[in-house]
């Protein structure tokens, strides 16, 4: 990520992170599902990238009580969140660091490397996983939930019908997934959508975009209502990779 988009992205979420356990039930449910991937118990190292306020963390935590962690997140005002609530485990201080997930800059090794819908976040989110599966020790796992290519098709529409430009994250075709979903939510109306995004800061469209002028939008919103009802679909993505020493021909 760039530097000033990592200041957007970081912004964004700051903003939101007093109201994002009520406004985010989607990206718990997405967490919870991840958690069921997770590799069976032990004193395992684990890094996570994009703790948030905690979803993932506190099933890292259940599952692994024994482990080292290290939690991590691009917005400081995530990480005081997840401390606050996630700070100790059985007696012990758990780690905690703002940390770039594209670029770590961390010359540790992990037994388990977990992102919970943050991937989609990274400028180059192909290179990123082939970065992070280098920080794996062997036997390693790292694994993501995010949002998979063509999410939001409802939005995708509406922006195409009225000849308007996309500010959505385009995702590539991610290696290892193992499982995916859609998830299609009824939002009630166009401009609820938005704002359910901005809600939980999630709201940062991708680099090069313009903002639609206020007419133009309505438009699309209007559009978006009368076609799909203010039903939009979100499609994840769950993926599991092993340290690039671990693959054998």
């Amino acid at each position: 990520m760039t530097l000033s988009r990592n200041r957007r992205i970081a912004g964004a979420f700051a903003a939101r992170a007093g109201g994002y356990e009520r406004n985010a039930p989607l990206q718990a449910e997405i967490a919870g599902k991840l958690a069921q991937f997770l590799p069976g118990p032990g004193p395992l190292k684990v890094l996570e990238l994009g703790c948030g306020t905690g979803f993932l963390t506190r099933h890292l935590l259940a599952r692994y009580p024994h482990g080292d962690f290290l939690l991590t997140d691009l917005a400081p005002e995530m990480v005081a969140r997840c401390r606050a609530r996630h700070g100790r485990v059985n007696g012990r201080a758990l780690r905690f660091a703002v940390m770039d997930g594209e670029a770590p800059g961390c010359s540790e090794r992990f037994d388990l490397i977990a992102l919970s819908m943050t991937l989609q976040w990274f400028a180059d989110p192909l290179n990123a996983l082939q970065s992070l599966r280098e920080m794996l020790n062997p036997g390693g796992q790292l694994l993501f939930a995010t949002i998979g290519p063509g999410s939001f098709p409802e939005w995708r529409a509406a922006l195409e019908a009225c000849a308007l430009p996309r500010g959505l994250i385009e995702m590539p075709q991610l290696p290892g997934v193992v499982a995916h979903e859609t998830r299609k939510v009824e939002y009630g109306s166009g401009a609820a959508f938005l704002k359910a995004l901005k809600a939980i800061g999630a709201a940062t469209p991708r680099a090069g975009y313009r903002p639609l002028p206020p007419g133009s939008l309505r438009a699309a919103l209007r559009k978006l209502e009368q076609e799909e009802g203010a039903r939009v679909s979100w499609r994840i993505v769950y993926g599991a990779l092993c340290p690039p020493d671990d693959i054998h021909s």
